[in-house]
């Protein structure tokens, strides 16, 4: 039996090389996976090894060799005479002629249309069933060879489709049970349009409370036709969605508040969420398209570089930049841009388990005393990290909040856990780094559809 050894990048790619090579009647004989080392220890990928035959299986051969004994050691007139006579005594029916034994029992090779293949894999039975276990529910063993089944490597492409439907499938049933804790959830209580809707937010990382408390009000706004039609259903779901999403409905155009001080704006957050680029975002928005003087405020001297990106920015924009290292600093700077219309202060990141450092940052804030704090999370954070950060900052007294990086976002569910965990309302979002344009005002409708029908909304 001659062995050949196939290997490939994957299974489908090393049986693909076995069927063209052996064709479809080729044995698998033993597969395995393994990693190939690559030059110091790098660039090294798995591999597939199958080895396979072309030849007959001894398990195929053995079936064969019975009948052949049976046919070379046929037995002899007199045996198969009594055999016939104990056969007619037994069930009653006259013993067939020798003749007719010997035909059945003649040696296949005898007959010029014998064939190989055509030789049964094991020898007849040598008497009928009687009458009485016919009447019992046994049948004539049929003559044929029972058909094998195929095997399951040489249908690679099927495989890997049904591992696929059965991985989608399962998918869907954990979803589901993971959302089944509240009856009004299960699939069966809430027509199909609004069910697929709720798997929709679940598939977003909404919380189930939340997404109870949505299909609720939409069960509860609309009728029993209304909830058979998908579109109606979507539309209520996005009115019901956007109204969670506290907007701050800031006008775009910034204007001086009552006491007659610069709109004094300050930003806060934990470490690497964008709040400089942000603040930059925000300088370019009011000084190119709305025509405002804007100066800049950074306590921002823990970070490499940092007051140098800053900077750079003011230098581009054509705006004023202050350094201010202690919590001392603050107002004497704010005083020397007391002629801008805007000021915007940014601060430096801090861990939301750093209590020390957030003590410093409100002696930051409340010598500047700003009009508006915004809180800036980033949506590429974890939700357990996002709810944690708004539940720390908010001993800063934040009033609005600014969530970034929507761009790069793998779902937006918890920006419905964010907001109402925070208790403030949404300023602004960013979507990308470019400089003023990658901005928008944070509004309900824009974020529902984004909850409810993901990146591509």
């Amino acid at each position: 039996m001659p062995l050949k050894v196939y290997r490939a990048r994957t299974m489908s790619e090393a049986l693909a090389e076995v069927k063209k090579d052996l064709g479809a009647e080729a044995v698998i004989l033993h597969t395995r996976s393994f990693k190939t080392s690559g030059l110091l220890g790098l660039g090294s990928k798995n591999m597939v090894e199958i080895t396979a035959t072309d030849d007959e299986p001894t398990a195929s051969k053995r079936a064969q060799r019975p009948a052949r004994r049976t046919t070379e050691r046929s037995p002899t007139p007199a045996a198969r005479s009594l055999s016939s006579a104990a056969a007619s005594k037994a069930y009653g029916k006259p013993a067939a002629p020798v003749a007719l034994a010997q035909s059945t029992f003649a040696t296949p090779k005898s007959d010029p249309s014998y064939t190989p293949e055509s030789e049964p894999a094991v020898a007849l039975m040598e008497h009928p069933v009687p009458p009485s276990h016919q009447n019992r529910g046994f049948s004539q063993p049929s003559a044929g060879v029972m058909p094998v089944a195929p095997s399951r490597q040489d249908k690679p492409a099927q495989d890997a489709s049904l591992e696929d439907e059965l991985h989608s499938i399962k998918r869907m049933i954990g979803r589901i049970l993971s959302s089944s804790s509240s009856p009004s959830s299960a699939p069966g209580s809430m027509p199909d349009a609004l069910f697929e809707h709720y798997l929709a937010l679940t598939e977003q990382s909404v919380a189930t409370e939340i997404a109870d408390e949505i299909v609720g009000k939409v069960r509860d706004e609309l009728s029993a036709a209304e909830l058979a039609d998908a579109e109606i259903v979507r539309e209520t779901m996005l009115r019901q969605i956007a109204k969670l999403v506290p907007a701050a409905g800031d006008s775009p155009l910034p204007r001086r508040p009552a006491d007659g001080r610069p709109l004094t704006i300050a930003l806060i957050g934990p470490t690497g969420v964008g709040k400089t680029t942000t603040l930059a975002k925000l300088a370019a928005v009011a000084k190119l398209r709305h025509g405002r003087t804007v100066g800049l405020v950074t306590t921002d001297t823990y970070r490499i570089a940092a007051v140098e990106q800053l900077r750079t920015y003011a230098d581009i924009i054509g705006l004023t930049l202050k350094v201010v290292s202690s919590p001392a600093e603050m107002r004497p700077a704010l005083e020397e841009l007391s002629d801008c219309d805007v000021i915007l202060i940014d601060t430096a990141g801090r861990s939301q388990h750093d209590g020390d450092r957030l003590c410093e940052l409100r002696t930051y804030l409340d010598e500047a005393d700003p009009h508006e704090t915004h809180l800036v999370l980033s949506t590429t954070s974890a939700e357990a990290v996002m709810l944690r950060a708004a539940e720390r900052f908010a001993e800063l007294r934040p009033n609005r909040l600014i969530l970034t990086k929507l761009d790069e976002a793998v779902n937006f569910g918890v920006l419905l856990s964010v907001t109402r965990k925070a208790e403030v309302k949404l300023s602004y979002v960013t979507t990308g780094q470019e400089v003023p344009d990658h901005i928008e005002a944070g509004r309900p409708d824009r974020i529902s559809r984004l909850i409810l029908g993901g990146p591509d909304a």
